[in-house]
């Protein structure tokens, strides 16, 4: 007996959609270990569904699941855990004192480093046999990070591999992320990553604002892109296109981002915010020393951390004798992640020092009520995700910006680390600790979970449906592949002007002509 019609359309339609163990190359070439933090359950979790993933990274996995190899790149350059030395920040020049003027310095130096790291990976990543290995097999997608390097791009279109691209993004936007899909990114609305501020800026701001996305904009092609495409020339003897070209080639972009934090910016489909897909929703164990120290705290308890790549410890002794100071007055207690502590923690006073901590656990406990923090941004996604407030202590990156996002969404205190002071950080604490301030990290983190998916199920159907459709599915803007001048609407402004110029040419004739005509006829009248 024939099944009938309705089964074959049923089984027509459901092919159609699902995605049978695609082969999946991830390319992850920053030695961050909190930007792996974002992606790896992304991996995880595809791996899982049944997808073959085979990852390059600095961090390779240590119980990977089934399907899943891990290509590592340890050697290649010294990964980014616990490195960030505070000290570092004593004693600023006199011109990052200058206002704006020292702010935009120390930005624009604060980029400088990712050059060289970028530089330094790719020079090894050229030659690295395991690479150049999976490099030669067929994949039907690639995950690749975009933050500081294209040299993986290049690589791609060396060995010939034309799958379509996902790129992911451990923060918000980077100045040349934006073209690569076709977005609106202008600066008179939206703020760098790097910049402290909100979308409402004055004029200095607006100038500030555009004056740093055309400089970054130009740095990252000349002090990067460049080099990176004359080291894969050398290496592999011929010409490859420009790798500013082959980032348009991208299908997709997942950013680590949410509007109820970060603030609404323009999207498209191409576009996708993921914030919170590093969350894992399952309960962990708090080691015993810390739940006892938590739990008999009658007025609850401030976690401290700076997370995982600034070490607290480094800090200068009059730097933490004003921690010490300000957090000591609290009714509550403090933990504080500081890594130089004893195994079970240095209790001082109402203050618990502890090597490490199980920072999103501690922030879902109902007797943590704020957090300090530095403003990554899973620190603060993690905050959000708890509905805690916080108090910010920004010192490079996009932590500025996410501080400015979590004062602007009313759960949040910026305090300057440089010009700290025991006065700032402790009217801070007491404006956190506010029950107004509690109550909008509540409502940002009601909004911030009302979603129609779970960010990580959002990532997983977006990054499908690319291996579904591939590069028919498109989704990104015209506006990708558009001249600036045709973006920026300056042709058609020539245009109108040469029109006008011409109208006014022939009116000014006609004009002439009959005034011409007067002066005639009054000649003759008179004579």
């Amino acid at each position: 007996m024939r099944p009938p019609l309705i089964c074959y359309v049923v089984l027509f339609t459901l092919s159609s959609y699902a995605v049978h163990g695609a082969r999946i190359l991830g390319l992850f070439p920053h030695t961050g270990k909190s930007h792996q933090m974002v992606f790896e359950p992304l991996l995880r979790k595809l791996a899982e569904r049944g997808h073959h993933v085979t990852v390059a990274s600095f961090f390779p996995l240590t119980n990977p699941p089934a399907n899943y190899t891990d290509i590592s790149f340890e050697g290649i350059a010294g990964v980014g855990v616990e490195t960030f030395d505070l000290n570092w920040y004593e004693n600023p020049s006199f011109i990052q004192r200058i206002p704006i003027v020292g702010r935009v310095v120390k930005q624009m130096s604060e980029f400088n480093p990712l050059a060289g790291m970028a530089l330094q990976v790719c020079s090894k990543a050229v030659d690295w046999p395991p690479l150049k290995e999976a490099l030669s097999k067929e994949y039907d997608l690639v995950l690749l990070e975009n933050f500081n390097s294209d040299c993986m791009l290049g690589l791609l279109h060396v060995y010939g591999i034309k799958a379509p691209v996902v790129s992911l993004l451990s923060c918000a936007l980077m100045p040349w992320s934006a073209e690569r899909i076709g977005i609106t990114d202008n600066p008179s609305y939206i703020p760098l990553v790097s910049t402290a501020f909100d979308s409402h800026m004055t004029l200095l701001e607006r100038m500030e604002n555009t004056f740093l996305k055309i400089y970054y904009h130009l740095w990252f092609r000349h002090m990067i892109q460049m080099r990176e495409q004359a080291l894969i020339e050398k290496h592999f003897g011929r010409k490859i296109p420009e790798l500013s070209e082959l980032s348009k080639n991208v299908s997709l972009m997942l950013m680590n981002t949410h509007h109820a934090l970060n603030g609404p910016r323009p999207l498209l489909p191409g576009l996708v915010e993921v914030g919170g897909m590093h969350l894992d929703p399952t309960r962990k164990v708090i080691p015993e020393y810390i739940e006892k120290f938590i739990n008999e705290s009658e007025e609850g308890v401030v976690l401290f951390s700076f997370g995982s790549l600034i070490k607290t410890a480094s800090m200068p002794k009059y730097k933490e004798e004003i921690f010490m100071n300000a957090l000591s007055k609290l009714k509550q207690r403090v933990i504080w992640k500081y890594e130089d502590s004893a195994d079970n923690g240095t209790l001082v006073g109402n203050i618990l020092k502890v090597r490490w901590l199980p920072q999103y656990e501690l922030l879902r406990h109902n007797k943590v009520v704020a957090f300090i923090a530095h403003g990554g941004l899973l620190g603060m996604t993690e905050a959000v995700s708890a509905g805690k407030p916080m108090v910010v202590v920004p010192f490079f990156g996009d932590q500025p910006r996410n501080g400015a996002a979590a004062t602007a969404a009313g759960f949040g205190r910026v305090v300057s680390y440089i010009d700290l002071t025991e006065q700032a950080l402790s009217e801070a604490l007491q404006s956190v600790l506010s029950a107004e301030t509690r109550l909008n990290a509540r409502r940002v983190s009601n909004m911030w979970h009302d979603r129609e998916s779970a960010p990580l199920d959002t990532a997983v159907f977006w990054t499908e449906r690319v291996i579904r459709w591939g590069h028919m599915g498109k989704l990104h803007s015209s506006s990708r592949n558009m001249p600036f001048y045709e973006y920026a609407l300056l042709d058609v402004a020539a245009a109108y002007a040469l029109i006008l110029i011409v109208i006014i040419t022939f009116i000014y004739l006609i004009l002439t002509k009959i005034s011409v005509m007067f002066v005639r006829e009054s000649k003759q009248k008179t004579h």
